[in-house]
């Protein structure tokens, strides 16, 4: 009976063991994965983050009618300095600006490349996120592409005129190889810890085991003994130390229960503090690091989930875009530190007022609200309490901050995607920000 009981612990030890080592693995290829979507929103966001800067920092009026023969007048000049500076300081292949021929057809425009640069009207490779920028939406490559430079995931960022119409469209390449590697290092780091978890639990389960195996055959050899003097000890054992033997037996079994909790609990201890570290890895790729609203990936996440909702019937939602006046001026009287603090200032206003859950930050100093509602009358209160902050924040400060605004409401039946409701608000800012300029010309406006 006792030979019996040991075998069945036996097997349960190896069931468990099993059992930890499969849900180990399970695991590990789940934390995989989830760390690779995580790694390539945050590098999409990086990307188009530059491509918004860069968009943000041209003007789609001066550059919209450019020709090949326009290479020494001074808009031209101009972008090929402005695209320069990031050329120079951004650890990216290219940037370049495109123009639009026809519904599919596309061409290079400014490239401020030295070494072999794309030659003014030659064509661009069509991708679907080119398409998408030139729709007025910013969009990143899903997949690489080859052209006569190399093998690229490209970003594109539209530039809009006075109009609101689309200009020109900003592009940035990143080599393929640079791409893949970010996203297989971090991949590679949880591939390794995982690897080193399972190795590490499996030797625990083995070293367990393997006492435990010990530790029955001892016994064993004992209850062997036992039986074969059984009758001699009967008159000689009494009642006590009777109950002494039935006592060290039952220890054993209790200590290799509580050594079979522990391991569990070891493991499963790891295997949270690595979903905890995938988890803090994941929020981090929706957040601007600058402002601590939404950023750029949290932005076209919420896109998708409003176009979905806009296909199904059940979308209701605004959209405000704000932007903020005489940035460059700051920056050139008070420093880029003063600078980014106007930013981050112009986030805690708006947030404060509209909720941060709702704000992201789409451009170097443009932020996007999207409301969860289409009330216009609620909107225009917002605005009036927006107006009392600011007013009570350029109290505080040396510098005032001005931001330019226009909202949109979605329409049911006539908006069919979120970019129509969001060019319409952009266009609107855009008014306003013309509005503000007429009557404070003492700000320098950014060209």
């Amino acid at each position: 009976m006792k030979k019996k009981k040991f075998g069945e612990r036996s097997g349960y030890i190896m069931i468990v063991s099993i059992f930890l080592i499969v849900l180990n693995i399970v695991l590990g290829v789940f934390l995989i994965n989830r760390s690779q979507k995580a790694i390539i929103t945050q590098i999409e966001g990086r990307m188009l983050d530059i491509t918004n800067t860069a968009a943000a920092m041209l003007d789609g009026d001066k550059l919209k009618n450019l020709t090949k023969d326009d290479y020494y007048s001074k808009d031209y000049q101009d972008a090929i300095k402005t695209l320069a500076v990031f050329q120079e300081h951004i650890k990216l292949e290219y940037i370049y600006c495109i123009q639009q021929k026809s519904e599919k057809e596309f061409v290079f425009s400014v490239d401020p490349t030295e070494d072999d640069p794309g030659e003014f009207g030659s064509p661009i490779v069509f991708t679907e996120a080119l398409y998408n920028a030139s729709k007025g939406h910013a969009d990143v490559d899903k997949q690489a592409y080859a052209d006569e430079w190399g093998v690229f995931y490209s970003a594109y960022s539209p530039v809009f005129d006075s109009d609101g119409n689309v200009a020109i469209i900003v592009a940035v390449d990143f080599s393929s190889d640079w791409y893949d590697e970010q996203v297989f290092a971090l991949v590679r780091t949880v591939l390794i810890i995982c690897a080193v978890s399972l190795l590490l639990g499996g030797l625990i389960v083995f070293l367990i085991t393997q006492h435990t195996h010990r530790r029955n055959r001892r016994l064993y050899a004992q209850l062997n003994s036992l039986a074969d003097n059984i009758e001699n000890l009967v008159g000689e054992v009494s009642a006590t130390t009777h109950a002494k033997l039935s006592h060290h037996f039952s220890n054993p079994s209790d200590s290799r229960g509580n050594e079979i909790k522990d391991l569990s609990h070891k493991i499963n201890t790891m295997q949270d503090s690595l979903l905890l570290e995938i988890e803090s890895v994941h929020r981090l790729a929706y957040i601007d690091a600058l402002t601590a609203v939404g950023n750029t990936a949290a932005y076209i996440d919420r896109t998708n989930k409003i176009n979905d909702q806009i296909k199904d019937g059940t979308a209701d939602f605004s959209v405000i875009v704000f932007d903020l006046n005489g940035l460059k001026q700051i920056n050139d009287r008070y420093g880029h530190e003063l600078g980014d603090k106007a930013l981050m200032d112009t986030a805690d206003v708006i947030s404060k007022v509209f909720l941060k859950e709702n704000v992201y930050r789409i451009g170097g100093d443009e932020f996007l609200v999207i409301l969860p509602h289409s009330d216009e009358d609620k909107i225009k209160k917002l605005f009036g309490i927006l107006d009392e902050e600011l007013e009570a924040e350029n109290k505080k400060e040396k510098f005032p901050l001005y931001i330019s605004k226009g909202y949109s409401i979605y329409e049911k039946g006539k908006d069919s995607e979120f970019k129509n409701v969001s060019h319409r608000a952009d266009v609107n800012m855009y008014r306003d920000k013309d509005n503000f300029y007429k009557t404070h010309t003492e700000i320098e406006r950014r060209v």
